[in-house]
């Protein structure tokens, strides 16, 4: 797998330019990704998911059929796709689920392809886990709950388990292998275990 790596600079800048975005963060509404506790708690997830969006701070990937897309059987074909999230209070609060949120920054590239293979994991954990893509620039006071420090940063939380980070920030450098091997440890393995 791909190493993620950079220079010390890059690094520097990107940490620079997320402690900005944290301390300079006063706001308090849904864009802020502020959690609170849900009134509506014990919803199911997909109710808080909207429309196809590849462009949105926030979206849910899903592995579910591509619309008017069937293989040669006529049986559909299923893909990873890019939902908004109506709302992400609501949707973390719900009880059918455990998410692996992927905080990444929407100023930098994805030069190391990182991305895809965050959807590789969503597609081989698909029944396990829900992957939650957030921009934390948008998302500081959620990225400031679980201490985010560096990006990219992988978060897995749900229902009644807490919540454990990976953290990149210990790391000199990681692969994706070992957020994959994290995910293992912690009970979602991609190879069947």
């Amino acid at each position: 797998m791909q190493k993620a790596s950079g220079s010390v600079t890059r690094r520097i800048a990107a940490i620079i330019l997320l402690i900005a975005f944290l301390l300079g963060s006063a706001s308090c509404g849904k864009k802020g990704g502020t959690v609170q506790s849900s009134a509506s708690s014990g919803t199911g997830y997909r109710e808080c998911l909207g429309e196809f969006a590849y462009d949105l701070p926030a979206v849910c990937m899903v592995w579910e059929p591509v619309e008017g897309e069937t293989d040669e059987s006529g049986n559909p074909v299923y893909g990873i796709q890019y939902r908004e999230i109506k709302d992400l209070d609501k949707l973390l609060a719900s009880t059918d689920a455990v998410f692996l949120i992927y905080f990444h920054s929407s100023v930098y590239g994805d030069d190391h392809g990182i991305t895809a293979l965050v959807e590789e994991i969503a597609e081989r954990l698909a029944g396990k886990l829900v992957v939650v893509s957030l921009d934390a620039a948008e998302f500081k006071d959620l990225a400031g709950k679980y201490q985010i420090t560096m990006l990219p940063e992988f978060v897995l939380c749900g229902y009644g388990r807490g919540s454990k980070v990976f953290g990149t920030t210990e790391k000199q450098s990681w692969t994706m292998q070992e957020v994959v091997d994290w995910l293992a440890e912690n009970g979602y393995s991609i190879n069947g275990g």
